[in-house]
């Protein structure tokens, strides 16, 4: 196995053409956007503050007040569904996480589909409240979920393979006691940034352009819990990539260190971009398998998938492995084809 592990990281060398890089590299991946996104989470972190104190201080000192009385009334009906909500997630999460150890080929059939039913399945459930945005959004889930369906439609003859991977993938797990402590701590954080999240949400209800500033609230969460998300991929990243390139069994506790410092900057890129371009390249593949009369529909789709193929190259969630193992940026056609080349021979060891 590890000769085989060895001769699989001198081809990969050879592919490269070059020698390996630097396993322990000390500069700081997408500087800019490392700043940009600390920037963001001071601004974040003052405005909910702000929000958080503006609806204490309306319940303490104008308790009669209709600020406070509307305040009062969302806290009593949204606060609660929405932390059960964030908490069954949690649940679920893990839940998910311990069957994909324990079944790994099985569940890549069931992550394919259950995407395709669950937001089918949501977005005919919103439609049926009748309301116009209830029903806009309706609709929206109900495009992607056809695009998720023909996507996994697609990649059916890929599934064999992507199941070995999968398996390959979750084997050395059990040899790193504590590899599900980044994601714990994580999903800690989380849950206390979006309880406090929620109260800041409340308060800025009665501010100056509720629309606007509750917009950006989304939005400052969706990045903040989307880097979360990719911190503890990261670490799980480095770990198994060390332990199959390199045979080795490196720490954890160093690894989530990396993650957090220095590749913290290519979470954050990588957060703004990577799920936007796989699901624009998942709709796109999804459209390119609609055959039909309308040549114009059809060469359109045709367009669309290679422009996103090419934007794919540079920029998808593999990139995280390359960044967690190598501290380097995305990878490019070249290094693409040479990591497939040595996953397929990892693959291929018994």
């Amino acid at each position: 196995m590890r000769d085989g592990i060895s001769n699989i990281t001198s081809g990969l060398c050879f592919l490269l053409k070059g020698p390996l890089p630097s396993l322990n590299s000390h500069k700081y991946t997408n500087g800019i956007t490392l700043c940009v996104f600390l920037l963001h989470l001071a601004a974040a972190g003052f405005a909910m503050g702000f929000f958080v104190f503006k609806t204490v201080h309306d319940n303490t000192r104008n308790p009669r007040s209709r600020n406070a009385r509307r305040e009062r009334s969302l806290l009593r009906d949204w606060l609660l569904p929405v932390e059960g909500t964030v908490v069954l997630s949690i649940v679920l999460a893990f839940a998910w996480q311990k069957a994909v150890r324990a079944w790994p080929r099985a569940m890549v059939r069931v992550i394919l589909w259950s995407s395709f039913a669950v937001t089918l399945g949501v977005g005919a459930l919103l439609m049926c409240f009748s309301m116009l945005a209830t029903v806009g959004l309706g609709v929206a889930m109900v495009v992607f979920s056809i695009g998720t369906g023909l996507y996994a439609c697609w990649v059916t003859r890929r599934v064999g393979f992507t199941e070995r991977v999968f398996e390959r993938a979750v084997q050395p797990v059990d040899k790193f006691r504590g590899l599900n402590g980044p994601a714990y701590l994580m999903v800690a954080a989380g849950f206390v940034w979006i309880s406090v999240w929620c109260v800041a949400v409340i308060g800025a209800v009665n501010f100056r352009f509720p629309g606007l500033t509750i917009l950006a609230l989304v939005l400052s969460l969706m990045w903040t819990a989307e880097v979360m998300r990719n911190v503890a991929n990261l670490t799980a990243s480095r770990v198994i990539a060390l332990y199959y390139l390199r045979g080795m069994q490196s720490s954890v506790q160093f690894s989530f260190q990396r993650a957090l410092t220095y590749n913290l900057g290519s979470a954050c890129l990588g957060s703004l971009f990577v799920p936007t371009i796989e699901a624009l390249r998942i709709l796109a593949r999804g459209l390119n398998l609609l055959e039909g009369e309308d040549e114009f529909m059809f060469s359109c789709a045709h367009c669309c998938l290679h422009v996103m193929n090419g934007i794919f190259s540079f920029g998808n969630s593999w990139a995280f492995v390359h960044i967690a193992a190598y501290g380097a940026g995305g990878l490019g056609h070249h290094e693409l084809g040479a990591a497939a080349a040595a996953l397929s021979s990892i693959v291929a060891l018994e």
